[in-house]
């Protein structure tokens, strides 16, 4: 196979409406001011959704607050697959954040191998992260990826496009890019979590569609993963990896972010606002800035742990449990539990949580 520039094909017409108002939707975000410290705890959040979405698109089971719960334990015991799976993800996201602010380092074949290095840190040897794999592998009933000898020549193909300069919305290559990989199937295994990451660092490095790296599109796949593996199944057909037509999956692509994206503006502003009033609320009473910060994220999140407070204020242990028992004899906080498995708990005073937002996606056209 000689070497070529990757030349995807299909329809722009028939996804373009609904790139404006993503684009709306970002401006938004960006625009909106939020306290820095208050910025890390949504993005602590999306560190969590998009590692246990993209995870579980794959098969894996923990919740957001099991892997919560993991990540304050830190690595201590022997790891399940899923929760090597999860912390594994985590490390990539941090990675593709990373990348996002480096656009002197281009997105080719070495940071590709390197997402999926990092997704399959501790897999058996066999799997061999961040190689192309030497047999042929099969993308769920249907789909057969090209043999093995292509695999090098395709990805050069492949990263020549990433790297060219050309006038594609960048929402179209993110798509684009997620298809490709998922098509040529480099690798043994995690081809679809690098796929997603990729799509989330293109879109990230775009600059217009970052969302202050606050975008989970991988829960929104998730939430809809039978329609998000039949708009793949749709667009590549059962082998073709050159001339297949990618405006199916294009389609829900731009369909999901433009749904996520508006779900995402929603929370960030209810959240936005809540705080800004449970601070205005809280600057009357006699509490430290600390106690404040806690006492409305616990009203956020519905509770709190001692980790918590340390992580978010930056206090010391010491200073945390004597914040926290100061909070609980005023009556702000209701303790539960005990010793190291103790949970505080916002008191009913008149202060409740932002309402939430629907869970369930929203798809503006379901002919996916």
């Amino acid at each position: 196979m000689t070497d070529t520039i990757f030349q995807p094909q299909f329809d722009h017409s028939r996804f373009a409406h609904g790139i404006e108002s993503i684009g709306n939707s970002a401006w938004l975000i960006e625009h909106m001011l939020l306290m820095p410290r208050h910025e890390a705890w949504i993005k602590r959040d999306v560190q969590i959704a998009r590692a246990v979405a993209t995870t579980q698109i794959e098969g894996a089971s923990l919740s957001e607050e099991d892997v919560s719960a993991l990540v304050k334990r830190g690595q201590v015991g022997n790891l399940t697959e899923d929760e090597q799976s999860n912390l594994n993800a985590i490390s990539a996201y941090d990675f593709v954040d990373y990348l996002s602010d480096q656009e002197d380092i281009p997105i080719n074949e070495l940071a590709i191998r390197e997402l999926n290095r990092q997704f399959l840190l501790g897999s058996a040897e066999a799997l061999t992260p961040g190689v192309y794999r030497k047999g042929q592998n099969k993308v769920g009933a249907r789909y057969d990826p090209p043999d093995q000898g292509d695999v090098p020549a395709l990805m050069r193909d492949f990263a020549a496009w990433l790297e060219a300069e050309d006038e594609l919305n960048p929402i179209a290559k993110a798509g684009l890019a997620h298809l490709q990989l998922v098509a040529i199937h480099p690798f043994w295994d995690g081809n679809g979590r690098t796929a997603r990451a990729i799509a989330t660092l293109i879109l990230q490095r775009s600059r217009r569609y970052a969302f202050k790296k606050l975008l989970s599109l991988e829960s929104f796949f998730a939430r809809l993963r039978d329609e998000y593996f039949t708009a793949i199944e749709r667009s590549l057909g059962t082998h073709n990896v050159t001339r297949y037509d990618a405006t199916p999956f294009l389609e829900f692509f731009t369909m999901a972010l433009t749904a996520h994206s508006i779900d995402l503006t929603q929370r960030v502003t209810a959240w936005h606002r809540r705080m800004e009033g449970i601070h205005e609320a809280l600057a009357k009473v006699n509490l430290n800035h600390r106690q404040a910060d806690a006492l409305a994220y616990a009203i956020q999140t519905s509770k709190l742990t001692r980790a918590d407070y340390i992580e978010i204020t930056k206090a010391s242990p010491v200073t945390a449990s004597r914040d926290l028992a100061d909070l609980v004899s005023k009556g702000w906080l209701k303790s539960e539990g005990k010793t190291r498995s103790r949970v505080y708990r916002s008191a009913d005073r008149g202060m409740k949580a932002a309402p939430e937002e629907a869970n369930q996606p929203r798809l503006i056209d379901k002919g996916v």
